[in-house]
């Protein structure tokens, strides 16, 4: 006890001083990776109050998750710890130096510190592709997978901080540089011979990639602030679906499926009923989710939990399977998987059944990648249930139609609150259509033609690379072209093609090798993917070359294909990453891709069709009209 209170009385003694210097590798924790975990981060009111009074005050962002980082948390801490006059030095995940979420925090820090040196060392390895390969080695090994920066933060007295503003001092190390290469490199430098580049922050907080002021002025995509988005283009739209346990709801298998889910909900009703018992037992009336929490099993090989689940269980909630609910979806890029679509056992719906109420109500969009600092823009037409990783990342679902339910017989139905049919509503804004109607003085233009016009003008290399900055920040917004029906007839070939990328010719270019003799090996074990490679001479990746399984070689690929970039991969690459046996390590399930086609071939020819599609889009991108905008 005597030491007890020793540690307590030198822990406020020490509160009490007065701290100039501090100096820190904060740890990086978002939270857990999953439910199952049971590994939620410690809470600290006081701080996360003032991380809410300052940063999450001054941030645009939706989400806030991501500012109650442990690192966050840390920066926070040791600004308020210094008085007048101090330091800070931190090495520590760099994210906040470009992320969305952390305008705020830059806006703060700025207005807090009179000189700030922000020196980043890359090596984010949660990108693919060639923009992982720029990022380079990771500076604390295997140790980290994101943006490694070293942050002094100065305070000298001397500013009045409610009038000035601090200076601001940025060094970027450089692309392609491995992990040796960059501790070499700061090794030989001091903060005094480092060649800082000054920067001046906009009014948007950015610090690096600075926004185009013309890009606001262009028309919304959408608008949450508004319940219709009637100043933008479309009404409604929607993150793709988190499920939060995709390896249980979707499988290229449809009876594979079935009975992973059966299995889960099997689990997850036994769960209830123990839990029921439990509460009877103990006389608890009224529990609550955190008494379920605590009560679960947490078996990754019977069930993925959530926090949209745990609750459930303390309501004694039962689900029930229904085969109705396994639907068609978009999981990948040109990857199509079943689906089991159902609000208990998937985590967030969003909008989507709005979109898709049931497999006979149709409907067709693009899937837009959500704004992230180091992922490439990239969007895509589908017609079926986008998942949320659609390009590995977050997006976000613009529909053509929307369903809204209503009654179609004598009022007895809606008035037992079940609706008999949906009506389908145009989700171009009727502002959208008057408008263009009006700028372009063409009354002809109807709905189908402005959609088609923002899928072929998100195309536009030159839209792109002016807006780059700006689509890493927020969602596209829609300019006026000069030639506004060559856009229009683009978007619709555009469209066309890859909705229907299943039914387009096999690329006639691509020969296709067999070892050994063919008439002797049945069609499905010929044909069968375990994991496709490109082929490699003397250590050199030579992409003209797939190594579609050990019998069949796939050559004579055209490096034009290449070109249709979808984020981080080419549209080919897409299939190669996906059409491959995938084990779950955590429940065991197996999802095999030559289980989605009755056709021994589909995956072959697959690959054939993307090809062509990725030749014949770059084909109509490299046509599309000039970026000649309207006065």
């Amino acid at each position: 006890m005597d030491v007890l209170e020793g540690n307590s009385e030198r822990a406020k003694r020490q509160q009490k001083q007065n701290i100039t210097v501090v100096i820190g590798n904060p740890p990086y924790s978002v939270g857990q990776d999953s439910v199952n975990d049971n590994n939620q981060n410690l809470k600290y009111r006081a701080l996360d109050e003032r991380i809410e009074t300052t940063y999450g005050a001054r941030t645009n962002a939706t989400s806030r998750r991501t500012l109650y980082d442990s690192y966050i948390r840390a920066i926070r801490w040791a600004s308020d710890r210094l008085e007048n006059d101090g330091i800070v030095a931190y090495v520590s995940n760099g994210g906040y130096i470009d992320g969305n979420t952390y305008d705020g925090l830059r806006k703060s820090l700025i207005g807090e510190f009179d000189a700030i040196y922000c020196y980043n060392l890359r090596g984010n390895q949660r990108t693919v592709g060639e923009q992982s390969r720029k990022e380079g080695g990771k500076v604390f090994g295997s140790g980290s997978r994101n943006t490694v920066a070293i942050l002094v933060l100065v305070k000298d007295g001397k500013a009045n901080r409610k009038d000035s503003q601090g200076l601001l001092y940025y060094r970027d190390i450089g692309d392609y540089l491995n992990r040796e290469q960059k501790l070499r490199i700061i090794g030989a430098q001091g903060l005094e011979t480092v060649e800082w580049q000054e920067l001046v922050p906009n009014a948007e907080g950015d610090w690096i990639n600075q926004r185009d002021d013309r890009f606001t002025a262009f028309q919304a995509l959408g608008d949450r602030d508004s319940a219709e988005g009637s100043e933008a283009i479309f009404s409604a739209y929607s993150l793709g679906l988190g499920t939060n346990r995709d390896a249980w709801v979707y499988n290229y298998s449809q009876r594979q499926l079935s009975f992973n889910v059966e299995s889960t909900i099997d689990f997850y009703n036994g769960e209830v009923d123990r839990f029921d018992e439990h509460c009877k037992a103990r006389g608890i009336t009224r529990p609550r989710p955190s008494d379920a929490e605590a009560f679960i099993d947490r078996n990754p090989a019977k069930i993925s939990w959530s926090s949209s689940l745990i609750p459930k269980v303390a309501r004694r909630k039962r689900a029930v399977f229904d085969p109705s609910r396994v639907v068609p979806s978009s999981y990948r890029a040109f990857c199509r998987q079943r689906l089991y679509f159902d609000r208990d056992l998937n985590h967030r719906q969003g909008k989507l059944p709005q979109m898709f109420p049931t497999p006979k109500h149709k409907n067709f969009g693009f899937y837009i990648n959500g704004f992230h600092a180091t992922a490439d823009f990239a969007l895509l037409a589908v017609d079926s249930i986008p998942c949320l990783d659609l390009f590995g990342k977050g997006g976000y679902f613009f529909p053509r139609y929307t369903f809204g339910e209503f009654d179609s017989g004598d009022g007895l139905f809606a008035a037992a609150g079940l609706a008999t049919d949906y009506a389908r509503v145009d989700n171009v804004t009727d502002a959208a259509l008057l408008d263009y109607r009006r700028l372009y003085s063409d009354p002809t233009i109807d709905k189908d033609d402005i959609f088609y016009y923002t899928y072929g003008l998100l195309h536009s290399p030159e839209y792109r690379e002016r807006f780059a900055a700006d689509l890493k920040k927020s969602l596209p917004r829609i300019p006026k072209a000069v030639d506004f029906r060559g856009f229009v007839e683009a978007g619709r070939k555009l469209a066309d093609l890859h909705i229907r990328y299943e039914h387009v010719e096999p690329h006639q270019g691509i020969v296709e090798t067999v070892a050994g003799d063919a008439s002797t090996t049945p069609l499905d074990e010929l044909y069968r993917v375990g994991k496709m490679k490109f082929a490699k001479a003397k250590g050199v990746v030579d992409r003209s070359t797939i190594l579609y399984n050990h019998r069949v070689t796939l050559s004579n690929v055209p490096e034009e294909a290449y070109r249709y970039q979808l984020g981080a991969r080419s549209a080919i690459e897409w299939i190669i990453d996906r059409y491959q046996v995938k084990t779950d390590k955590d429940s065991g399930i197996v999802n095999d891709p030559n289980d989605w086609s009755d056709d021994p071939r589909y995956i072959v020819n697959l690959l054939k069709r993307i090809a062509t599609v990725s030749v014949e889009t770059t084909k109509i991108v490299d046509l599309l009209p000039s970026f000649e905008l309207l006065d």
